[in-house]
């Protein structure tokens, strides 16, 4: 099938029912690629095994055909170099930016981006076409965005907070087709080596140790100490409680005069 964009796909395995389900990233950026350019130029493609219910479910999003790639036997490191192969011929590839909430995903992207010799963008929230360019726009942090402009093939990787509604319509699941077809090993020669990281050594969240007031915290940014303790002051003239709050003030760095 020919087409401008190809979405890549995954099963997403639920935590609390440990069934497979269609994952939300993915189906972020099916949809993103439909509303893009419709459905006669979009293919969603898969490597892998998935059952028939799970790709139906992407089919759900109103794409007309999802192609499944299943291993005729074990591919080992052959993943990327197959997926090479089938979408040479894409300009535009998009993915979700995890398959799991889990430390090991998310390589995908880059690993294809890489192999393929494409650019790879990102946290990307919205695509707009631009003659025979496109206009990336990009999530950085604290809210930012940033807007680029690709002229060649590249691989994107949508953002899970991209504005978009999630359609599903039961019509377009069971009109939409299923196609599979066996996926040969890649010989051995032709894949690049392979890096797992182990479970132990792999990144861990980072948590607060120790949980402080607001004051406590309001002290360390001015790199004053915690006081232990402080002065009641129910005597004395106004003039005189003035001056023990701005001496108060001026102690802890709060004004400057």
């Amino acid at each position: 099938m020919n087409a401008s964009i190809a979405v890549l796909v995954s099963a997403r395995i639920d935590p609390v029912s440990a069934r497979a389900t269609r994952n939300r990233n993915d189906a972020l950026a099916a949809t993103l690629a439909l509303g893009l350019l419709g459905p006669a130029a979009v293919r969603l493609l898969h490597a892998g095994t998935m059952s028939d219910s799970v790709a139906r479910d992407y089919l759900a999003v109103g794409a007309p055909t999802i192609d499944l790639l299943e291993p005729a036997a074990e591919l080992g490191r052959g993943l990327v170099p197959a997926l090479c192969d089938a979408l040479a011929a894409t300009p535009l590839v998009l993915t979700g930016m995890r398959a799991n909430d889990t430390y090991g995903s998310g390589v995908l992207p880059f690993e294809l981006a890489a192999a393929m010799g494409r650019p790879i963008v990102g946290d990307v929230i919205a695509v707009e076409a631009a003659g025979p360019a496109w206009i990336v726009t990009q999530a950085l942090p604290k809210g930012a965005r940033r807007r680029l402009k690709i002229a060649g093939p590249a691989v994107l990787a949508i953002s899970p907070a991209t504005p978009l509604q999630l359609r599903y319509s039961h019509a377009d699941r069971m009109a939409g087709r299923v196609s599979r077809r066996l996926l040969q090993a890649v010989p051995e020669a032709l894949t690049a080596p392979e890096q797992r990281v182990p479970a132990a050594r792999r990144l861990k969240l980072l948590e607060a140790r120790v949980a402080q007031s607001g004051h406590a915290r309001m002290q360390a940014a001015v790199g004053s100490a915690a006081s232990s303790g402080g002065i009641v002051i129910s005597t004395g003239s106004p003039e005189d409680k003035a001056r023990a709050v701005l001496h108060y003030l001026r102690g802890h760095a709060l004004v400057n005069f």
